[in-house]
């Protein structure tokens, strides 16, 4: 809990880009997605560890040049520090993402327009590459799927290998291209880094930002080779900087940072945390650790769904005690919550705490009221 920021009651004070800042410094990553049922999912994090925060603080550190967030893919595309791009470049290879290897002439001729585009034009959406380069809006690419025109195939494979990268994003939430070393200049130093030394520190930042964790916990959370990873934690246990420890009821190794504080107790904040929040992404880990079993069901059929479409995990104290289904509904300016499902374990006072919290959560997306569907 401590590890990713969940430990302590959130203040009412102002919230500052510094506190973003330390909250990124922490958890190491915000995860993307396009679904924007309640808030888009790496703004929730935010205000569930920090409170009520202005949204476009976020929206102005991803947009820096030299800036300490950027876009990257980590456990998937998020907005990470700055720092670990480098060391995640040579670890997040994804085939279906970087298809530059089977370029044929014309595609490898377009990746070079782009960069040289790039160079004079920064903030540059896919699209409005596609516009000024004129290139065709489809071309038949069968084997390469995902129905993306030659434009969005080069992007996407300059972006995985960090030629590029993104100066935030705009109103349609399409990235903003720009040349990698634009964004960050510490791209240069990319190819001279050793690729174990990348992972040794990779490893211990997802660590670090777990508090606690097994190799599986360690590599799922910044997508990491497992059998790597494993290699990874003997050595680093070796030289004394990660400790091997068993944790009750749990047969599987289990590793911590050296002198990790653990605090002794957790003020209960009842959080309703997004279903890509850094602390629910890894099902396994929750399970294994909390006892609590959470799938997110957007892509099941409604009438198979068990909780709802788009449901948040309560988290109460160091318990997850429960779920709720919510909707943004901006134009009748409602916070909707389609269902409520507590754990047997849940508290009495939980009820009124999830008021107060819905009460919280609807004031900060603008939303006059709190409306019930159960």
């Amino acid at each position: 809990m401590a590890a990713q920021g969940l430990s302590r009651p959130r203040a009412e004070a102002k919230i500052s880009p510094r506190h973003l800042k330390g909250t990124l410094g922490r958890i190491a990553q915000l995860q993307i997605d396009s679904i924007n049922v309640v808030k888009r999912a790496h703004y929730v994090p935010l205000f569930v560890r920090l409170g009520h925060y202005d949204t476009t603080l976020l929206d102005t550190l991803v947009s820096q040049q030299h800036g300490p967030i950027t876009e990257y893919w980590a456990h998937e595309a998020s907005y990470v520090r700055s720092d670990l791009v480098p060391d995640l470049i040579p670890w997040q290879r994804r085939r279906w993402v970087d298809r530059s290897e089977s370029f044929d002439s014309e595609l490898s001729a377009l990746a070079d327009r782009v960069l040289v585009y790039l160079e004079a034009h920064p903030g540059t959406s896919a699209r409005e590459l596609s516009i000024a380069l004129d290139v065709a809006a489809m071309k038949d690419r069968e084997h390469w799927g995902w129905n993306w025109n030659d434009t969005k195939i080069v992007t996407e494979s300059l972006f995985a290998q960090g030629k590029i990268l993104a100066l935030g994003r705009n109103s349609r939430f399409e990235r903003l291209f720009a040349l990698g070393q634009v964004v960050l200049p510490t791209l240069q130093n990319v190819e001279s880094r050793a690729r174990e030394d990348a992972l040794r520190r990779l490893v211990l930042e997802s660590l670090s930002a777990q508090g606690i964790g097994t190799k599986h916990c360690i590599a799922e959370y910044f997508r990491l080779p497992l059998k790597e990873v494993g290699s990874a934690l003997e050595s680093l246990a070796e030289h004394g900087l990660v400790q091997k420890v068993q944790v009750q009821d749990i047969n599987e190794q289990c590793y911590l940072v050296p002198e990790t504080k653990i605090p002794r107790n957790i003020v209960p904040d009842l959080r309703l945390l997004a279903p890509f929040d850094s602390m629910v992404f890894n099902r396994r880990r929750l399970e294994l650790f909390f006892d609590f079993e959470y799938r997110v069901e957007i892509y099941v059929p409604k009438e198979n769904r068990k909780y709802g479409y788009y449901v948040f995990p309560m988290l109460y104290g160091d318990r997850f005690i429960g779920r709720v289904d919510l909707k943004a509904d901006r134009a009748g300016g409602e916070l909707q919550v389609n269902s409520v499902h507590y754990e047997s374990h849940a508290p009495t006072e939980v009820s009124a705490a999830l008021d107060f919290e819905l009460e919280r959560m609807a004031n900060w997306l603008g939303l006059g009221e709190v409306k019930y569907f159960l």
